[in-house]
């Protein structure tokens, strides 16, 4: 037999539908009605439901007190239930006098500390300001790039220079030449 999932095509986004079939319990442990009768108003109904319900809080209310007396000798008989612990939220708002000490506490060290950062943002700052200081250090020609690069410029600027003379060299020796040349065609005529 095949398994119990596979059989079926799967439902793509399609929420989990776990309380789907529960219905609301009165005081009693009965199941409360929740559909509407026929011509009959939601507000109407969810109004009764309401009714219902505090009436129903309230008779198990009338009930405990009633027979708070046997309970607790039932009660006395088992140990008390341990204090609550007190635990801090930070996401809770600071209803209680000893959460808004603490978030006093909270805002002042926030101020006399800086923020604490991330370990992507700790290292992303570290790494700008590496790289600062190494094109510091490039522009003040101390890198070993900047070393090479100022070389090479300097082997560069020295063919330049020596291509220069050798032109200026060239054009001297062509205008001698030329004055030469002309200088002995007017003595031939």
């Amino acid at each position: 037999m095949a398994p119990r999932g596979k059989s079926k095509k799967p439902t793509r986004g399609g929420g989990k539908h776990f309380s789907r079939g529960l219905r609301p319990l009165d005081g009693d442990g009965e199941y409360i009605d929740t559909a509407p009768p026929e011509g009959v108003n939601e507000e109407d109904v969810t109004q009764q439901w309401h009714d219902r319900r505090r009436r129903s809080i309230s008779s198990s209310e009338s009930e405990s007190e009633s027979e708070s007396e046997p309970e607790l000798n039932s009660r006395s008989s088992s140990p008390p239930p341990p204090p609550p612990i007190a635990v801090s939220n930070p996401n809770r708002s600071g209803a209680s006098a000893g959460g808004q000490q603490q978030q006093q506490q909270q805002n002042q060290s926030q101020q006399q500390e800086p923020p604490q950062l991330s370990r992507r943002e700790r290292e992303a700052m570290q790494a700008a300001a590496a790289k600062e200081r190494y094109w510091k250090l490039h522009a003040e020609g101390k890198t070993d790039q900047a070393k090479a690069d100022l070389a090479r410029l300097a082997i560069i600027r020295k063919e330049r220079e020596a291509k220069a003379a050798q032109r200026k060299a060239e054009q001297e020796a062509k205008a001698t030449e030329a004055s030469a040349k002309a200088a002995a065609q007017g003595r031939r005529k």
